[in-house]
């Protein structure tokens, strides 16, 4: 897509229109209450001739697609192993009632009386020609593409016997790519079966049903709709909850889980037990308090501040406390490394508890991080990145072989919201090290470490930190903004578009290359939220109109991440999932700082909303 028409608003238009439209009527639902009401009066007896009757004449009046080549029953409670039935429609045979029928036949079905459930159904629309299931995927075109979440699977196997894979069970077996696809399928049938038997894919059509609702599902998750503020205000409320509910009395965070294994083992350091040997990374502490900050800014409602008190607390019991000429100086220390970015956001969020409420219990700690960024700062601009690392000290001669891309800007932001708090003596040395800091990132970063760089960039936090910096105009200068600019410009030109998204929920999310499984992220939402905030503190009206519904987009892209009531029909503990945010469309583990980055995009944005709409810029 061109430069010239990126922005045009035809690209953004309503991509929850991109999907088929149901609209379901009295039929449906009383059809609905009829198999939640057999289900529950189960009492081992084959279903009543007038009860067959019934569900065949509700189900001919619904709105239910009716024609089909396979049915697909699942029933799922969070105490029981789900259920699952299928039969394939052929000939007049297998009806709607029929399945109902196997479905209350099948041995475990009495264990779902009287409790919550939930029943998914997948209307089969036709199955392909045989695939070989180790030549299709995700990076292929045509026949050989096969899209997980979309694509379900049936096996014939060498024994006669059929085995579905069904679009949705991606998702609630937290499948994402290929290799855990067929790592999937050979755990459970053998290798040798699965590579004995025949394959085909095919689609559906699938909804969720509940007591109370009848929900479409795309991907096995639930349809987002219209982004409205209503929608962001009750996810970023419901993650907030989350985060208060699972902070430990020490003022960590729960760090990890996967609700599809109900596990806290981290699957990047499987081998540590997440009881006796946690992995806790000390950036994504302080983004998880920094989340509660923006919640706070917007809702005002106070019922955070204690938990943000605890995990400064917690940032101050791993800090080294050193002499730096007459000051003090601190910085994070946590698994065996001193990292600047920990000690960068650890400011960033002692200076934004200040400004927010006040208190300035922190104020002393506050200063030593400062004073130990502010020596980060070597004389070419360039940030010293681990001042230790696995307990080694780093001296400026081997930085370079220790570089992090992310750092320098979490330092920027940290010492950016501690600036009010100088005095105008200190404030001037700290602005002139700072637009050292500047001048090296934006102008002889990109040359000596242009390997570093992708297509989609990918620095939020450096745009945070201009954006912060801009009231300080003696040291802004346009190359500052315009890199501001210019990195939210980039990452929406690798934004998909409602107009050339390959699938209608791709839609707002980002890649590298056209065609990629969708990137949705909220960190990058981060970096145009803050152009927008740029754009309004310099009156950039034409800016602002430009950034709103590439925002807007973006939201609704990682709203498919926010586990909602209706998102957690499959797992075992939905108390402790609900309000989680997942890193992925069907992958279902989910990080401090998966929640932070996109409760905190939606916390930031939604001062905008009114504004927003008062100028036009809704589409």
């Amino acid at each position: 897509m061109s430069r010239v028409d990126l922005f045009d608003k035809q690209h953004f238009l309503k991509p929850e229109r991109s999907f088929k439209e149901y609209s379901f009527n009295d039929n449906d639902y009383l059809l609905k209450r009829k198999l939640f009401a057999l289900v529950n009066n189960f009492n081992g007896q084959d279903v009543s001739d007038s009860d067959y009757t019934e569900l065949d004449h509700l189900y001919n009046r619904s709105s239910l697609k009716q024609d089909y080549t396979r049915l697909i029953f699942a029933i799922y409670s969070k105490e029981n192993k789900r259920i699952l039935v299928a039969r394939r429609f052929s000939l007049g045979r297998w009806t709607f009632p029929d399945i109902v029928c196997q479905l209350l036949k099948h041995k475990r079905v009495h264990q779902y009386k009287d409790k919550a459930f939930s029943i998914q159904v997948d209307f089969v629309t036709g199955e392909s020609e045989t695939i070989d299931l180790y030549r299709v995927g995700m990076k292929y075109h045509g026949k050989r593409h096969f899209e997980i979440g979309v694509d379900g699977l049936v096996l014939m196997g060498p024994d006669g016997n059929k085995h579905l894979f069904p679009p949705g069970d991606a998702y609630v077996n937290s499948i994402m790519g290929m290799k855990q696809l067929r790592t999937y399928l050979h755990n459970k049938h053998g290798e040798d079966y699965v590579r004995a038997s025949e394959v085909k894919s095919f689609q559906s059509e699938s909804f969720l049903l509940t007591e109370d609702s009848i929900t479409p599902l795309y991907r096995g998750l639930p349809r987002v709709g219209e982004l409205t503020q209503v929608k962001l205000e009750q996810a970023v409320k419901c993650s907030i909850r989350h985060v208060l509910k699972n902070q430990k009395a020490d003022g960590r965070f729960l760090y990890y889980y996967d609700p599809s294994k109900d596990s806290y083992v981290d699957f990047e350091h499987p081998k540590r037990d997440p009881a006796k040997n946690p992995y806790y990374n000390i950036l994504r502490h302080s983004g998880g308090a920094l989340t509660c900050i923006f919640y706070e800014k917007y809702f005002s409602t106070n019922n955070s501040i204690e938990c943000i008190g605890r995990a400064i607390n917690y940032l101050m019991d791993q800090s080294v406390y050193y002499q730096k000429e007459d000051a003090e100086a601190a910085y994070i220390y946590s698994e065996k490394k001193s990292k600047l970015g920990g000690s960068g956001l650890a400011l960033y969020l002692v200076a934004e508890y200040q400004h927010l409420t006040g208190d300035k219990s922190f104020d002393k700690y506050g200063a030593a991080l400062a004073t130990h960024l502010l020596n980060q700062i070597t004389s070419t601009g360039e940030f010293i990145y681990y001042n230790i690392y696995l307990d080694k000290e780093i001296t400026e001669e081997e930085n370079f072989d220790y570089f992090s891309f992310y750092y320098p800007g979490e330092a920027l932001c940290g010492l950016a919201k501690y600036l009010p708090f100088l005095s105008d003596e200190d404030q001037t040395c700290y602005l002139n090290k700072i637009k050292q800091a500047l001048d090296f990132l934006i102008k002889v970063r990109p040359e000596v470490r242009a390997s570093e760089y992708s297509v989609l960039p990918s620095d939020s936090w450096l745009m945070m930190a201009i954006m912060e910096l801009h009231s300080y105009g003696s040291i802004m200068e346009p190359a500052y903004t315009d890199f501001v600019f210019s990195d939210a410009t980039k990452m929406i030109e690798r934004m998909y578009k409602v107009t050339d998204a390959p699938y209608p929920d791709y839609a707002g999310a980002f890649y590298y290359q056209f065609g990629d499984y969708p990137y949705s992220d909220g960190a990058r939402m981060e970096g145009i939220m803050a152009a927008y905030e740029l754009a309004v503190k310099m009156d950039n009206t034409e800016m602002e109109a430009k950034l709103w519904p590439a925002l807007c987009l973006g939201g609704w892209s990682v709203m498919h991440l926010v586990n909602t009531d209706e998102a957690l029909y499959s797992v075992k503990r939905p108390d402790l999932a609900k309000g989680g945010i997942r890193f992925k469309y069907t992958r279902q583990w989910f990080r401090i700082d998966t929640i932070q980055h996109v409760a905190g995009f939606y916390a930031k944005l939604l001062p905008y909303w009114e504004r927003a709409v008062a100028a036009g810029y809704h589409i």
